[in-house]
């Protein structure tokens, strides 16, 4: 089946929200995220992990805790890729979707990535499972918009200044 621009709430409701958003000029993550902190009412704190992928874990996994988020991400991704990948774990948390991780990955998850942590006060986990899920298909298209509004520097490659020409 092959939804319409025009008529898919998902898409209009992930439009509607990048185009509510000021972004910083000269981009800076750091301080999209420190915006987004201030409007959900706790920090964010990006947490590099090296060898995430490796490990067997998505790219991106975002944890909430009752004080803040936490997002994590592969510490050998780009600059672009890295911003890509935390603003597909922000939208999860702007778009309000729910944790959907079985206990048993989140156990997994909350171990070996974060050791301090106290496993009984997370509130959810938020990881890619599958690209054809709406909630990953918004996250993924939220992260799109947001870094084709940006000025972050494209890809030296031959082949990504083809995809990310303006």
């Amino acid at each position: 089946m092959i939804r319409r621009a025009q008529s898919d709430p998902a898409l209009k409701q992930v439009r509607a929200l990048t185009a509510s958003l000021d972004m910083p000029r000269p981009w800076r993550l750091q301080t999209f995220v420190d915006h987004v902190a201030t409007s959900l009412g706790k920090p964010i704190i990006l947490f590099p992990q090296p060898d995430l992928t490796a490990e067997g874990f998505p790219c991106g996994v975002v944890i909430e805790r009752p004080d803040s988020f936490v997002v994590a991400y592969d510490a050998a991704s780009s600059g672009y890729h890295t911003d890509h990948i935390v603003l597909h774990e922000i939208a999860h948390l702007l778009l309000d979707h729910a944790g959907y991780v079985s206990p048993a990955s989140r156990h997994r998850t909350l171990k070996q990535l974060f050791t301090e942590i106290d496993t009984d006060v997370v509130l959810r986990v938020l990881a890619r499972t599958d690209y054809d899920d709406i909630l990953e298909s918004q996250a993924e298209l939220f992260a799109s918009l947001v870094m084709s509004e940006t000025d972050a520097p494209r890809s030296g490659s031959v082949l990504g200044r083809a995809i990310f020409q303006r």
